[in-house]
């Protein structure tokens, strides 16, 4: 019996959940809700901007030892005036199958994080993130590399 538990384990996922804020974002994740479905089964996001949100556009990243892998997103439809704050249900990153693609990776564990990648305001405009390739990112997960001494 304990031989069987023994195996069960070794091949269990750990998979840890985290949203990030772009810097330049005109949306801000306040918090993030989960439940026994979804990592991210809700957000709580505020507009920074003095203009009305029509469409937040989020993303999934799923980063292992392997490297980053988008595996879900979503446009959602939303109307959120200038300063203020909303809830949304997401219903993002089903955990099960996460377990299962970090598993079909030989992972034993994974960070899934959201992002919000664009946002489209009611007056037509849009702003698109352009953070990701660019600076040098704060990654609890990964240590900072130094920079070389002259």
């Amino acid at each position: 019996m304990v031989l069987i538990w023994t195996c069960g384990a070794a091949f269990s996922q750990q998979i840890a959940f985290t949203s990030r804020t772009y810097v330049q974002s005109p949306v801000v994740i306040t918090s993030v809700e989960g439940s026994k479905e979804f990592g991210f089964d809700s957000v709580v996001i505020r507009n920074d901007r003095p203009a009305a949100i029509a469409a937040v556009h989020f993303q999934i990243t799923l980063r292992t030892a392997a490297g980053d892998e988008i595996v879900d997103e979503r446009r959602v439809a939303i109307g959120i005036e200038p300063r203020e704050t909303k809830r949304l249900g997401v219903d993002l990153a089903q955990k099960d199958g996460l377990k299962q693609q970090a598993r079909s990776r030989k992972q034993e564990s994974a960070l899934v994080i959201l992002t919000i990648e664009s946002v489209e305001f009611q007056n037509g405009s849009e702003w698109k993130q352009t953070e990701r390739d660019s600076g040098t990112p704060f990654d609890p997960v990964r240590p900072v590399k130094e920079l070389p001494r002259k």
